[in-house]
């Protein structure tokens, strides 16, 4: 899948809003109204390294605009996977320190839960799933009411089966990544479509407001959060705060 989207320029500088935590990869180019005004997403097939820049690139020429145009960035920090993270926060740190702009990381689960539920104001329970790893589940429950998301509870990671059932509960299922698993339904599959559509309005609605107010997070210290613990990485082995192992 590839989607593609050009609006324009629109004066005031550009802000730069990208994930990586799923297969498919999100950039956007982002007004300070919070309108998109061009759009990149495909299909990445583990292959980030390779496709992000190409796809900056594109995107900003399409735009007739160049790196310096740029006044901020937003970057999902996850949870997701290893090595789709560490591309994008490298890249968006990158950018965000060489043209001394700020930036703002947002949580992919949030944006894919705003996403999910488009312009309805009415509280919605949902749960986003991602696969962590070869068989277990990121499971991770939240509130959407007037465009806020609330985490009333810890997320999980969980394996499948009754687990899995009791993480979920009466929530909506938004689930990502999991087409060929044969216990998502349907609608949770769509449900996950729906939200990586709407995933580059969601990450400039969270990141606009952050910036709006002020934030700026500090480049040395804004760090992903991984579905798991990478295996065979000691907590004590790297000098950054890693998401924790939630089994």
């Amino acid at each position: 899948m590839v989607t593609e989207s050009d609006g324009g320029r629109l004066s005031g500088g550009l802000i730069l809003a990208l994930d990586t935590a799923t297969r498919h990869p999100t950039l956007a180019l982002v007004g300070a109204d919070e309108a998109v005004v061009g759009e990149r997403q495909w299909q990445s097939e583990h292959r980030h390294g390779e496709q992000l820049l190409q796809r900056l690139d594109e995107l900003l020429a399409a735009a007739g605009a160049i790196p310096s145009d740029l006044s901020g960035v937003i970057v999902a920090i996850g949870p997701g996977s290893f090595t789709g993270l560490r591309i994008g926060l490298a890249t968006a740190k990158t950018i965000a320190y060489s043209l001394a702009i700020p930036i703002v990381g947002v949580s992919t689960t949030h944006a894919l839960a705003l996403a999910a539920v488009g312009g309805d104001i009415a509280r919605r329970d949902v749960a986003v799933t991602l696969p962590a790893g070869a068989a277990d589940r990121y499971v991770d429950r939240m509130i959407v009411e007037a465009e806020a998301v609330l985490d009333p509870e810890p997320a999980q990671l969980v394996a499948g089966g009754g687990a899995f059932a009791e993480a979920v509960r009466d929530a909506e299922l938004i689930a990502i990544d999991l087409e060929a698993a044969e216990d998502i339904s349907d609608e949770a599959i769509e449900r996950g479509q729906a939200a990586l559509a709407g995933l580059a309005q969601a990450l400039a609605r969270l990141g606009t407001e952050a910036l709006a107010a002020g934030r700026s997070d500090d480049v040395a210290r804004l760090v992903p959060a991984y579905v798991a613990l990478p295996r065979g990485i000691a907590k004590a082995a790297a000098e950054m705060k890693w998401s924790p192992d939630l089994r």
